[in-house]
């Protein structure tokens, strides 16, 4: 199942509408009554790495109106490069939040709305790009799309969220050099039943042709004390998913000049787990917690795959 960042659509500027306000506000709900956080299955990829929370009441999903997750942002970033490949000089890693109109399931990564970080690394420097997207099977458009030198967020803390109002508002947040900035899609409405908090690898569409080719993570990382807060309507339950990567597929990630080979790569361990807990009460209900996101790989290595 194709599921990755991407940005192939360009949207009118009728659609979009770009604020600079203070952070979307969410009261955290009175933790009245604590409820259960089941497990409701798990699978594999190539490039997707977290978690899908939702609640159900009596076996019954429902709505969610908020998901939010605060990213502390790398001091800078390790790199690997085989500049003698192209596509072998740029590392990236992505780290999102996203609604979906799917129960907490395998589907909730085919279809839903995104705000996201990308940590970019490259010969020239290193970068943070933020971006808001809508994703349904692998296609994409794009609402806002930016990057900035890492140095202007390095050591601080993000705070990404998404508010479901008759639309969705994605909003960045940076409380430690005051950047703020809104994104309203009124384009792709949907009622949210789940939230997704994913770490990523994103396609690298410069490279395909015939078989999917990805970015070269950032290397060997980990991203401990990603918090999260995510709230609904009052439920008996809460539900995560698990997304984990694949630790025996080779993963395209770069081409020798003058040979068309692929070069590619190996996850050699996963490192996400989180803890949570959950609430409800007369008004609503919550899953608040922390999430990490770690994991480690293999140098690049040729592949029997040629372009």
């Amino acid at each position: 199942m194709r599921k990755y960042l991407l940005a192939l659509l360009t949207l009118s500027l009728a659609l979009l509408s770009f604020l600079i306000t203070p952070t979307i506000a969410r009261v955290i709900i009175p933790p009245s009554s604590p409820i259960p956080i089941n497990s409701v299955g798990s699978t594999t990829t190539l490039n997707f790495q977290g978690y899908v929370f939702g609640f159900e009441n009596n076996n019954q999903p429902q709505p969610l109106t908020y998901a939010q997750i605060n990213i502390p942002i790398p001091s800078s970033l390790p790199s690997y490069f085989n500049t003698s490949l192209i596509g072998g000089n740029v590392d990236k890693y992505a780290i999102w939040v996203a609604l979906s109109p799917y129960p907490a399931s395998n589907y909730s990564g085919n279809y839903f709305v995104q705000a996201a970080i990308v940590l970019i690394a490259n010969t020239s420097g290193q970068y943070l790009n933020l971006a808001v997207c809508f994703v349904q099977s692998g296609l994409g458009a794009t609402f806002y799309n930016k990057t900035f030198p890492l140095s202007k967020f390095a050591g601080t803390m993000i705070q990404i969220s998404l508010c479901y109002s008759n639309g969705l508002t994605a909003q960045f947040y940076d409380p430690n050099n005051g950047f703020s900035q809104s994104v309203i899609d009124s384009q792709y409405v949907f009622v949210p039943y789940s939230a997704l908090i994913i770490g990523e690898i994103p396609l690298n569409v410069q490279l395909t042709k015939t078989y999917y080719v990805f970015f070269y993570p950032v290397p060997n990382e980990t991203f401990s004390n990603i918090q999260f807060n995510v709230i609904g309507t009052p439920s008996t339950s809460a539900e995560v998913f698990t997304y984990s990567y694949n630790l025996s597929s080779t993963i395209l990630t770069a081409i020798t000049k003058t040979t068309n080979q692929y070069y590619g790569f190996h996850w050699l361990s996963n490192g996400n787990s989180y803890s949570a807990n959950a609430y409800t009460s007369s008004s609503g209900a919550q899953i608040t917690g922390t999430v990490q996101l770690a994991y480690s790989e293999t140098p690049l290595f040729p592949t029997n795959y040629y372009a």
